[in-house]
């Protein structure tokens, strides 16, 4: 084989494997885009399931950050903290902690909670409607997570530190994901804010913004009581029990699941539509009403709110149907 020859058979060769590594990088940088996008839609599913075995449903929370979604994926939650920086006056410094939140148990509640009946009980709710919801003592709901909820490869962690791993939530080309509450945002392989680009300026199909619509649901509860001998409502008490995740203010603290109990006052009004603060899955609705001839109440029920306007009925019966439980 003469010189030239060799030659030439190197240039083949060497144009063969330039076509391959560029279709193999091409493939792969398509294999990163679609990871995105099956991330996205694996995290949009497990936060509008309305079956009850998800983390809105566990937590009573609907997460308004990227820190928020990595509880889909684990029980540890990444909590960030911006101080200013001892060693550098002005300029501030970003720690971040891990809290683990606690797994699924049993709690129980009462049905006015300490930390909220000195907001209203003595002047809102009469003497004789605050003894019935006493009568019945507590409530007991499921809570804590259960996960995971989310099955995917968003979720990485940084193991710096072996004995406590700081979760991330990345896209298919290893950059961080950005959510608001409502929209999951990838900035594709460069990472880099298509708005502050150059006008005009020509952006690759593979750094292009993606914005994925990704909330949770809010469901509404159309509340109808029936007193009994159709006596008129002169005042309605709701309380709604659900679960609620109480996020740590200072990254010493850890996060906390337990009860929470929100309370609707109405005035003459025997149907209510309730909306502002529920959360999908199975909850607790006690309702009390104030009539003419004393209070009227109903035992709690355990009630499985779905996206949309949920419809319940509750037929209430005089106070004194009701005996007083057990010290």
């Amino acid at each position: 084989m003469t010189l030239v020859e060799l030659l030439v058979v190197l240039a083949i060769l060497a144009g063969l494997t330039a076509a391959v590594m560029t279709g193999a990088a091409a493939t792969r940088e398509k294999g990163r885009y679609d990871q995105t996008t099956r991330d996205a839609e694996a995290i949009a599913e497990a936060l509008t399931r309305p079956d009850g075995l998800s983390l809105v449903s566990d937590l009573g929370f609907a997460p308004i950050d990227a820190n928020g979604l990595c509880l889909l994926f684990g029980a540890r939650l990444p909590h960030e903290t911006v101080t200013e920086d001892p060693e550098r006056p002005g300029e501030m410094l970003t720690s971040v902690a891990v809290h683990d939140v606690p797994a699924w148990r049993l709690f129980s509640a009462p049905l006015i909670p300490a930390d909220t009946e000195p907001q209203y009980a003595a002047a809102e709710v009469a003497a004789p409607a605050l003894a019935v919801t006493n009568r019945f003592d507590v409530v007991t709901l499921g809570a804590g997570w259960r996960g995971p909820y989310c099955v995917g490869d968003a979720l990485d962690a940084d193991d710096s530190d072996p004995d406590n791993p700081i979760p991330f939530l990345r896209d298919g080309f290893g950059g961080l994901w950005e959510f608001d509450g409502a929209t999951l945002v990838s900035r594709g392989r460069d990472r880099l804010d298509d708005a502050l680009r150059a006008a005009g300026e020509t952006i690759d199909w593979r750094d292009r913004d993606r914005a994925f619509a990704v909330s949770a649901p809010a469901p509404t509860l159309s509340l109808t009581v029936r007193p009994e001998g159709d006596a008129a409502v002169q005042c309605l008490h709701v309380f709604v029990h659900q679960p609620a995740l109480t996020l740590p203010a200072t990254p010493a603290a850890a996060p906390t699941v337990g009860l929470a109990c929100r309370y609707f006052r109405f005035e003459n009004a025997d149907s209510v539509l309730l909306a502002e603060g529920l959360t999908l899955g199975e909850r607790v609705v006690f309702a009390l009403v104030e009539t003419a001839s004393g209070a009227m109440a109903a035992p709690p029920r355990r009630v499985f709110l779905r996206p949309g306007v949920n419809a319940v009925t509750l037929p209430l019966h005089p106070a004194t149907a009701y005996p007083a439980l057990s010290p």
